[in-house]
């Protein structure tokens, strides 16, 4: 699953905290509406996110790459897959592995 984080006056820790938050919202918005591919997208990213946001080194990421920093506005997004080892953040023309904690 792909999720873009927009990193305009944001760190990439603060995106993906606000781009939870909102999933969070839209899901229970869109509850009684939507169909069950729908809700099960949302639930994936719900759960993408949340893993992203324990579990890497934001840290060890921001200081490692630092236009992930906020202070440049960029569209960072979040290429996820069964195994979080392989988790990828792409952006302009670059794509690197995420950090996780030890």
């Amino acid at each position: 699953m792909n999720i873009e984080l927009s990193l305009k006056n944001y760190c990439i820790q603060t995106s993906a905290k606000k781009k939870y938050e909102q999933s969070i919202s839209h899901y229970f918005k869109q509850a009684s509406l939507a169909n069950d591919t729908e809700l099960l997208n949302s639930e994936k990213e719900i759960d993408i996110l949340k893993y992203f946001l324990e579990n890497a080194d934001m840290g060890h990421i921001r200081s490692k790459y630092p236009e992930l920093n906020g202070k440049q506005n960029i569209t960072v997004t979040l290429i996820s897959s069964d195994q979080p080892e392989t988790w990828q953040l792409h952006y302009h023309t670059q794509a690197v592995h995420v950090i996780w904690k030890a």
